[in-house]
């Protein structure tokens, strides 16, 4: 009597057991459509520009604290900065100081153009700090409320078109201006003319106001690719902006400022149609994603690599031809420092960077030569890609860029399938350990009624 009692008590707890695995399991699954639905439904208390701002936070490049706290204030702290400038400027005796930050440096008095100098650090770096809030300003409250309006609802991609939307906007307004600087310059059309009269070392105020800004963006740039999550391309996009910015401090300091213009506008033109091109895909306008994209790879091949192989030509072989291989003097002393003007010491004359003497030499032009290559080479790798893309859309599967938004989407999807293959394992792994206790019990009881 006793060991029936307790055979069944024993088959009991095992049938209780199954039950509470089951309740278990249809527990989790309804947990887990739940959340699928709330997160398709975007019914989670959380905003998507909450949510936004928090994947841009929650991953930053480096775990120091210092790096953490520039990525959760890209807004206020540039405000912060900006403000204190400003107030210290107007309100206090420091203008020679503080309009270093705020205005260009250099003026030549005599022709009122412009030279390089070392004041020009503290504009770059005052721009620098004011795109950092310009776009993170953009994003949060102009691009990503704009592509929630067009219902794009997935964390990944609001934070993709934002990236886009500023890309596009930026190339936009710079590429135009560079555009319009290169257009009203006597190097329109003629490459002889950017190795003409070598060194070019005065400068019109809004093109000099140009170029340090585009320099600027670029610096800025290296801050925002090492913020972002990383892509399949990160050393190739890590070692392009490199390869800029030295590009562009190099010219601007050996006064090759002409052939740097040309360069950045063959750049901003291809951005600004690769940009529109993936928002269009993001907004779900997969045809006219095709046909931008169509655009894109003809203006690539042309701008990339047939008229910048041809600014390459024209610096390995034109270059030494019109300038020569010697050095060139001219005498600079009456350029004078917005600082210097604006102190009340009076107008002290400001020597320049590097001195009088510009030399062009074999190891100069080898140098510019080899940074053209590089960057050349990186283009080549991305065109290859570029082929692949067109290659699907040739086939009917459309548009999709294989270098950074392929990978994002399907390794958000990846994470998510992960992670229900890792929570059945648990429910499995429960359940296994539920089984072998329940049989344990069984084999207890069996043991006591065998000895009894």
């Amino acid at each position: 009597m006793t060991t029936a009692i307790t055979t069944q008590s024993a088959s009991t707890l095992k049938r209780s057991a199954v039950k509470s695995r089951q309740f278990s399991g249809i527990s989790l699954l309804k947990h887990r459509n739940s959340s699928a639905v709330s997160e398709s439904t975007g019914a989670s208390q959380v905003s998507n520009t909450e949510r936004f701002q928090a994947s841009k936070n929650a991953s930053p490049a480096s775990p120091n604290a210092l790096v953490l706290y520039l990525v959760q204030n890209q807004i206020t702290l540039p405000i912060y900065l900006v403000s204190a400038l400003t107030l210290v400027h107007f309100l206090l005796p420091f203008q020679h100081i503080t309009s270093k930050f705020l205005y260009l440096s250099h003026r030549v008095e005599h022709s009122g153009l412009y030279v390089k100098g070392p004041d020009d650090a503290y504009f770059v770096f005052f721009w620098v700090v004011a795109f950092t809030c310009i776009r993170a300003f953009a994003m949060d409250y102009l691009f990503v409320p704009f592509a929630r309006f067009y219902d794009i609802s997935r964390k990944k991609a609001l934070t993709r078109f934002a990236e886009q939307a500023w890309s596009c906007s930026y190339c936009c307004v710079f590429g135009s201006l560079g555009t319009y600087l290169m257009y009203k310059s006597p190097y329109w059309l003629n490459t002889d003319e950017l190795w003409v009269g070598w060194p070019h070392r005065e400068l019109q105020h809004m093109f000099k106001w140009y170029y340090l800004v585009q320099l600027a963006f670029w610096l800025q740039q290296i801050f925002v690719l090492n913020i972002e999550e990383r892509r399949k391309d990160f050393r190739q996009m890590f070692t392009h902006h490199i390869v800029t910015c030295l590009l562009l401090i190099a010219s601007y300091n050996y006064c090759f400022t002409r052939i740097g213009n040309v360069v950045l506008c063959l750049m901003d033109v291809v951005d600004v149609v690769l940009a529109a091109a993936k928002m269009l895909k993001y907004l779900g306008h997969q045809t006219l994603c095709d046909i931008m994209f169509g655009v894109f790879i003809l203006t690539w091949i042309i701008s990339r690599h047939v008229l910048y192989v041809k600014l390459m030509w024209s610096a390995m072989f034109d270059s030494h031809k019109l300038i020569g291989y010697q050095c060139f003097f001219e005498p600079l002393d009456d350029v004078v420092s917005v600082g210097d003007a604006m102190s009340s010491s009076g107008s002290n004359k400001t020597r320049m960077w590097l001195g009088e003497e510009q030399c062009f030499t074999e190891i100069m032009q080898f140098s510019f030569v080899s940074l053209l290559w590089v960057l050349q080479g990186i283009m080549l790798m991305w065109f290859y890609m570029i082929i692949k893309v067109a290659v699907r859309v040739l086939s009917g599967s459309g548009a999709d860029d294989s270098r950074s938004d392929d990978e994002d989407e399907d390794g958000e999807a990846t994470e998510e399938f992960d992670d229900e293959k890792a929570e059945l394992k648990k429910f499995d792994e429960a359940e296994a350990v539920a089984e072998d206790d329940a049989d344990d019990e069984v084999t207890l009881v069996d043991s006591a009624e065998i000895n009894s």
